[in-house]
């Protein structure tokens, strides 16, 4: 690695140690350090999480109001907090940058509109100081979390590369609501900040949103690959190309990712199941992908409709379940990720075997 600094330089002695069983203490993101949104620069915050527990623009199966806290709750794995060395990419993302949990956005149940609008305000505090990643709540808070990063940094274009099951463009939503979480991409591009050969969507399938919708999405030169395309071409074409578009000429890049773009036998705790979607290898590599390719100071990221109540194993969000424990875990390649290309490294350096894959010795023959 080209930076000697370490997690133990940013965190101290408790960089290695797990001072308190899962079930004890605080549960914030990881356990990491709890720091008031207007106290980031202050700590020297590089990455900040923020939850925006909001579910009321769901128009089918409501719960992701407890997305943040099961996240949370899945993120208490035993190990240490301040630790995360990943065996496969080599990187641990505390070693570069010190993150903290900031709280929640806040949320006024019955009113959704003002509680998008707190939220936009609070993202833009993090962003003013530090990256956003954001824990939803329905797909709606993406407008929220996209105009006020935006606004914080003065991006007046953006790309943005969105993982879901849904094109999340329909003109009024889905129930005539014009802020629903099938709205927000419109209402993005209605903002002016992304054309649309700046947007890549990756994963749909099924029947939602209907042909208008696309017909639409194909004048303003968005692109799509529906999850069965994802399951049959090279994964790295698609990243390569989404990277490509969301890159050019803009300021900024935005990645946007609805648990249900995959399968339900992987992530059932999501409002909106649609069988068929992708597989965590497929999801976990792209992500790492995307992110790798893309400047970290110019970056944010949100995770969404995390719905404990239909999650498996998952029946308080003591410690969260299947679909919140794929959030948390794409959380931290996130930030593995922006470690790496921090450092403008391809990879890191896993430690492997002596001797390479495969067979250590060739197949004897019988004349051996």
């Amino acid at each position: 690695m080209t930076d000697k600094r370490s997690g133990e330089d940013i965190y101290g002695e408790q960089h290695k140690e797990s001072n308190e069983p899962i079930f004890s203490g605080i549960p914030t993101f990881l356990k990491l350090p709890q720091v008031d949104r207007d106290q980031l620069a202050a700590e020297d915050v590089d990455i900040g999480i923020i939850g925006a527990p909001l579910d009321t623009a769901t128009t089918i199966r409501p719960g992701t109001r407890y997305g943040p806290r099961a996240v949370r709750a899945a993120s208490t794995v035993p190990s240490p907090p301040y630790e995360h060395f990943n065996i496969e990419t080599g990187v641990d993302p505390f070693d570069t940058f010190s993150v903290a949990d900031t709280g929640d956005a806040a949320v006024s149940p019955g009113e959704t509109r003002q509680s998008q609008l707190n939220i936009e305000d609070a993202v833009a505090e993090v962003s003013e100081q530090a990256t956003p990643i954001v824990i939803g709540g329905d797909h709606s808070i993406s407008h929220p979390d996209i105009k006020g990063w935006a606004e914080a940094n003065g991006y007046d274009d953006i790309g943005l590369v969105h993982f879901d099951c849904h094109a999340d463009t329909g003109e009024n939503g889905l129930t005539g609501f014009d802020y629903d979480h099938g709205a927000w991409v419109k209402r993005v591009y209605d903002e002016g900040i992304m054309d649309g050969e700046n947007y890549t969507l990756i994963g749909p399938r099924g029947f939602w949103p209907g042909p208008d919708t696309y017909e639409g999405m194909r004048k303003a030169d968005m692109k799509w690959y529906t999850s069965m395309q994802v399951g049959n071409m090279d994964l790295d074409e698609i990243v390569t190309d989404a990277v490509q578009r969301a890159t050019d000429g803009t300021d900024a890049v935005w990645v946007s990712f609805d648990v249900d773009v995959m399968d339900p036998a992987y992530a059932p705790g999501t409002g909106e199941p649609e069988p068929g979607g992708l597989l965590p290898r497929e999801a976990i590599y792209m992500i790492r992908e995307v992110v790798k390719a893309l400047d970290p100071e110019d970056f944010g990221f949100d995770v969404v409709e995390v719905s404990p109540a239909y999650d498996t194993s998952d029946t308080n969000s003591y410690n969260g379940g299947v679909t919140s424990g794929l959030a948390n875990r794409l959380i931290i390649e996130v930030m593995g990720s922006m470690a790496l290309a921090k450092q403008g490294l391809i990879e890191g350096s896993p430690i492997t075997p002596k001797e390479s894959p495969g067979p250590s010795k060739p197949p004897q023959t019988a004349d051996d």
